[in-house]
């Protein structure tokens, strides 16, 4: 592992997410997690576009491969490295953000806070217009409610992820 993958598990590892690349819904996971674990601050420096499931590193999914067959091979070069304290304070924080749920809510939870951040960053929706985030979703395919959007939003908020 080189170190940006080093700073990888280690995310992963401090949101107690198993690093699961098994099947897309695992890998959709990771992609949300991080993107949303950067989002807080922890600079991983992985670059991200909009996909059809939302926010998308391709970089990411290289690194997700890479590391994955590290682990298959009982190889974790990540033992004996830490984060800096204040990445892992964020991801103390973060990690009540993410459900203790079956994999299909905590998908599709990531997936809207991923998305709704991502299209607020980007500046492509007003942050204090659920309805017009709602609409957008939409467009790009996703049936999430506008209250889902709204409790996306107060979440994105309260966690720090975006100004109040």
């Amino acid at each position: 592992m080189d170190r940006q993958q080093i700073g990888l598990k280690l995310t992963v590892d401090g949101l107690n997410l198993p690093f699961q690349i098994d099947t897309f819904e695992d890998r959709l996971i990771l992609q949300k997690a991080v993107y949303l674990a950067q989002a807080a601050g922890v600079n991983l420096g992985y670059y991200y576009h909009w996909y059809l499931h939302g926010p998308y590193s391709p970089s990411l999914t290289q690194d997700e491969y890479a590391i994955g067959y590290e682990l298959s091979q009982d190889l974790d070069d990540s033992e004996g490295w830490k984060l800096d304290d204040e990445s892992t304070g964020r991801l103390e924080k973060l990690k009540n953000l993410i459900p203790k749920s079956n994999r299909p809510e905590l998908r599709r939870k990531l997936e809207l806070l991923a998305s709704v951040h991502f299209l607020i960053n980007r500046r492509q929706v007003r942050q204090n217009d659920a309805r017009e985030i709602t609409e957008t979703l939409k467009r790009f395919n996703k049936d999430f409610s506008e209250e889902e959007v709204q409790n996306a939003l107060r979440e994105l908020i309260d966690y720090g992820l975006l100004a109040a």
